[in-house]
């Protein structure tokens, strides 16, 4: 077995070079936010979910769709997507 100093440290057979750390996707942020296929990404719509009966029809169709993220967090989600 062939031992040699690399990278700072001692290694067994063979020398890995140094590489960038992997980018983990936030999953807080992968439940709420969706990127679609023209590189936007959306999100939900706020108080969707409670008191729907006593929400209009209009308001409840609104809150369905989804909504595109601003621009000043537009880079700040993407960071946290990201895979």
């Amino acid at each position: 077995m062939l031992i040699s100093a690399c990278c700072g440290a001692l290694r067994a057979s063979r020398c890995f070079s140094p590489q960038m750390p992997k980018l983990k996707s936030r999953k807080a942020a992968v439940k709420r936010l969706r990127l679609t296929k023209r590189g936007k990404v959306t999100r939900a719509k706020a108080w969707a979910g409670p008191y729907r009966g006593r929400k209009s029809r209009r308001a409840r169709r609104a809150k369905g769709h989804e909504q595109p993220v601003v621009k000043g967090q537009r880079r700040q989600a993407l960071r946290l997507l990201a895979n």
